[in-house]
């Protein structure tokens, strides 16, 4: 399911990195420059290395350990004891210790249990565990969850930039459509000052009346004061965008007042919601969306802390052996090696395991806890997805409705303005034309803005929308 995810965010995903001219700014330059020098860009890169390093140190509990120990007394020029010894101990994935070793001891006052030959005594043996630990224990249960805490970190860094990818093309959307917003008032009171100059250069000559004036010049007011509104709004989105970037120094970064966005980059939101529709998103939402992941394997931690526990409700029971030769590891074949050894069990449990019992029933409440959990999580974000994919489609709809709406309304006041230019329409009637098609641009701006950032709420609960860095 992930590969196949990869696969199609590379045919789907085309964000340009090149503006058309030095001027223009688009998504694409914005993202390359957030992957590259964000904080939170490089804090998530940190995320698999620390996944990494916390498996190296589970797979340290693996590592063959080599001793060397030596002891002496001397009191009076004369020698109470040498003790000498040195191994190796190798763990192994079933539990199982493999030892191998050699001593050599004397001395006048040694332990009769500790004198060796005069060439020492070598020894190679197993330590198995019987009962408890025989599945599994503290180390094999270290290294799996290690090495699933190794899959989190993956998960967590695609969280972060899903997170990260989905605030950058909002805010950049934010910043585009105040653009477009402060573009569309700003040609407003263009179009009205063109008029307001030959209306008044009318009225002087006696072909106008001062209503004319007055309404042309009220019409002006009120463009006025929608283009200072957009202006500010611009200004902040623009500011907004702008905490997101950084250079290579870990400076902050601000964009230029003479920066003019490009919707060039916005594109790719269509074709992933065509590339990943909701009936498809529902049904791999846990292989997708990178918080599921995390709690999944969240719930197989807590699975292996309680089979750990299980575990240490069985009586402990140990075996060692040990083949003995004199010398350095000279083993004979036979009964020999049968009568030169050590052998050892020990037995250890607790009569009435009450900690042990309560371990089991914490860690188990635990992981069934966090089963119920990631349930309802996957129940609510399928419902999320699909109400966020039907507003994102909605949305689409009534921007393509409203530019046939705008387009008609342009065409009225176009034809109001050539009327009123041959002297057979009012003022009013032209200003009037003029407003409801200014106010259907605003609100196919509005839609289109709010189609977008449905979409990039939808890729982000999807888990697809960071995968674009």
């Amino acid at each position: 399911m992930r590969n196949w995810v990869i696969l199609m965010l590379m045919v789907v995903v085309s964000v340009p990195a090149e503006a058309q001219n030095s001027g223009n700014i688009n998504l694409g330059m914005i993202l390359k420059q957030v992957g590259a020098y964000h904080p939170t860009a490089k804090q998530a890169a940190l995320l698999p290395r620390q996944g990494s390093a916390y498996l190296r140190y589970a797979r340290g509990g693996f590592d063959p350990k080599m001793f060397f120990e030596q002891r002496e007394k001397t009191f009076k020029t004369e020698n109470y004891y040498t003790e000498t010894s040195a191994g190796i101990n190798i763990p192994t994935w079933y539990g199982l210790d493999l030892k191998a070793g050699y001593e050599k001891n004397d001395g006048l006052y040694l332990s009769p249990d500790m004198k060796t030959p005069a060439n020492g005594l070598s020894y190679v043996g197993i330590d198995i565990p019987l009962l408890r630990n025989m599945l599994t224990d503290k180390r094999r249960t270290g290294l799996r969850q290690a090495q699933l805490f190794k899959e989190q970190s993956e998960a967590m860094r695609l969280e972060l930039l899903n997170e990260l990818a989905q605030q950058v093309v909002q805010d950049y959307a934010g910043w585009y459509f105040a653009w477009q917003e402060k573009e569309i008032c700003r040609q407003a009171v263009a179009l009205l000052n063109e008029r307001m100059n030959a209306i008044r250069f009318e009225y002087q000559a006696g072909s106008k009346s001062a209503a004319d004036t007055i309404e042309t010049s009220a019409q002006l007011g009120s463009f006025n004061i929608l283009y200072r509104n957009a202006n500010v709004k611009e200004y902040k989105s623009r500011l907004m965008l702008s905490a997101h970037l950084w250079n290579e120094n870990t400076e902050p970064v601000n964009i230029k007042d003479n920066m003019v966005p490009d919707f060039t980059g916005l594109d790719f939101l269509d074709s992933m919601l065509t590339a990943f529709p909701d009936t498809l998103v529902s049904e791999g939402i846990q292989q997708l969306q990178p918080g599921l992941q995390i709690m999944d394997l969240y719930v197989q931690k807590n699975k292996l802390e309680m089979q750990l526990n299980k575990q240490a409700m069985l009586p402990e029971v140990n075996v060692k052996y040990r083949a003995l030769s004199p010398g350095k590891f000279d083993f004979p074949e036979g009964s020999s090696m049968r009568m030169n050894s050590t052998f050892g069990l020990g037995i250890n449990s607790s009569l009435f395991l009450r900690k042990e019992r309560g371990e089991y029933e914490l860690s188990r409440i635990a992981w069934q806890e966090s089963g119920y959990k990631l349930q309802q999580k996957i129940r609510e974000t399928t419902q999320k997805v699909g109400g966020l994919y039907r507003e994102a489609i909605t949305y689409a709809n009534l921007s393509r409705d409203f530019a046939v709406i705008s387009g008609q309304y342009q065409q009225l006041y176009e034809n109001e303005k050539t009327r009123f230019n041959a002297g057979d329409a009012t003022v009013f009637m032209v200003n009037m034309r003029e407003t409801r098609w200014i106010e259907t641009r605003l609100k196919l701006n509005e839609y289109r803005q709010k189609q977008v950032q449905s979409a990039t709420l939808y890729l982000e609960m999807a888990g697809v929308i960071g995968r674009i860095f």
